[in-house]
């Protein structure tokens, strides 16, 4: 018979998480021929959660460490689910510096999942295997080797210092894209407002992929729109400027009153990106001869006419 402690604070929802990680993974995971079976009890203030395994027939060397593999399972299980979003929040706030932490939190957490590249902190499968998860586990496993009970607050504390290291870098990196994003979002707004009050200059422009530059630009008559100034700007080596950019900066330019922006399959997300600023403006063709020449760029010195 083998045995195992494993030693909780005295909070109801840590244990009511625990218990269930624990009678779920019963259920969900065959160790036979080894049975393992658990009871609590109360003891100097912890939660106490007994286990106790035996095997239907000798043991040997595999089934032997069955009863260890399946409460250090237990416990990385429950460092992931209750430890692991405390811990997030905690260090949102301390880099962040917001009272208001909470508020802002619902719409940071989406980036730092994205980051931690699991879906288990909503979806909780217990199956479902991640290198964090792995990385406590094996933390859980080898001191269970040695010691046949463990204070969860204290083992969280002490011996997953790599673990909470990783996850602050990875909240960093959250942060970085949510402040990333909502700077863009904020530029956006601005760009919308000053679009909206801006006097149009071009009735409509046509916007076409090109191999030699982002885009060409035609106006109604399918004549080109040259702006040397802006590619000028845009053409320095130093300039590292997306499709985006220039195409924004360039529309901003123009102030038209609509756009259609053509061959859209080439350049996927931009008809969005574009919309997003433009809105009402933008129209997406796919299907005048433009589009179904062979994806041909236009010679710019016999423009076709639109």
């Amino acid at each position: 018979m083998q045995t195992f402690r494993v030693l909780l604070e005295n909070v109801p929802a840590h244990c009511g998480t625990y218990r269930a990680i624990v009678n779920e993974m019963t259920e969900r995971v065959n160790t036979a021929p080894v049975r393992i079976t658990y009871k609590e009890q109360e003891q100097d203030g912890y939660h106490l959660f007994f286990f106790q395994s035996w095997c239907e027939q000798e043991y040997d060397a595999q089934t032997i460490e069955w009863a260890r593999a399946f409460v250090a399972l237990t416990l990385a299980e429950w460092v992931i689910q209750v430890k692991d979003p405390e811990i997030l929040e905690e260090i949102a706030a301390d880099l962040l510096q917001a009272e208001e932490v909470e508020d802002e939190w619902i719409e940071i957490f989406p980036y730092i999942q994205r980051m931690c590249e699991e879906d288990d902190l909503v979806g909780r499968d217990l199956l479902t295997a991640t290198t964090r998860k792995a990385n406590v586990y094996r933390k859980a496993f080898n001191y269970l080797e040695h010691e046949r009970s463990i204070n969860v607050l204290g083992f969280v504390r002490f011996r997953l210092q790599e673990h909470w290291n990783e996850l602050f870098e990875l909240v960093e990196a959250g942060i970085d894209e949510y402040l990333e994003d909502k700077q863009y979002q904020e530029f956006v707004e601005l760009l919308r407002y000053f679009i909206a009050v801006q006097e149009t200059k071009q009735e409509v422009v046509h916007v076409i992929p090109s191999v030699d530059k982002p885009f060409h630009l035609y106006d109604k008559n399918g004549d080109r729109l040259w702006l040397d100034q802006l590619d000028a700007v845009l053409s320095m080596d130093e300039q590292k400027c997306r499709d985006e950019d220039y195409l924004v900066s360039a529309l901003v330019t123009l102030a038209p009153e609509s756009i259609v922006l053509h061959m859209t399959t080439e350049k996927p997300g931009l008809a969005q990106t574009i919309r997003s600023i433009f809105d009402s403006r933008l129209t997406t063709c796919h299907s005048c001869r433009l589009c179904l020449a062979h994806r041909r760029v236009l010679d710019v010195h016999n423009p076709t006419k639109l």
